[in-house]
């Protein structure tokens, strides 16, 4: 399965997927302020939907009385948000895993990847990347 990759700076490519994530990344970061809220909504909406399925289900297909079948429906609900919760997190940890044995390598190659792109510039166009990441960490900092 062939990978679509996009080339930056020279030899430099990245992949498709990593580019969206960080795109996401980026995104999340700067506008945080709107997009916790609407997280957090989208998250009250799915535990209220699974409730009202599991209610359902519990109540008029299984025939079970009103209180029996909110406290089961709850029960239920607990239940899966907390096996989906275990099962995210050992999903993170086992990309925290490969992560970790693959960083050195990365880190290595893209540190020589760097070293060699910058001895490449002129003082002025050091100079102006320098000052280029500092004024996008001042505008970061007044956004945030």
């Amino acid at each position: 399965m062939a990978v679509a990759s996009y080339a930056l700076v020279g030899r430099t490519t990245i992949n498709k997927k990593i580019l969206f994530i960080i795109v996401i990344l980026f995104s999340l970061v700067l506008a945080g302020e709107l997009m916790l809220p609407f997280i957090e909504e989208l998250g009250v909406l799915a535990l209220e939907w699974v409730h009202k399925t599991l209610d359902f289900l519990f109540e008029d297909i299984l025939g079970m009385e009103d209180d029996a079948s909110k406290k089961a429906s709850a029960w239920t609900g607990f239940l899966l948000i907390t096996l989906l919760v275990v099962w995210g997190v050992y999903k993170l940890y086992q990309h925290y895993l490969l992560m970790k044995s693959a960083f050195p390598k990365w880190w290595r190659k893209r540190k020589k990847e760097m070293h060699d792109w910058w001895s490449t510039l002129t003082l002025f166009l050091k100079l102006a990347y320098v000052f280029g990441s500092l004024v996008l960490v001042g505008i970061l900092v007044m956004l945030l």
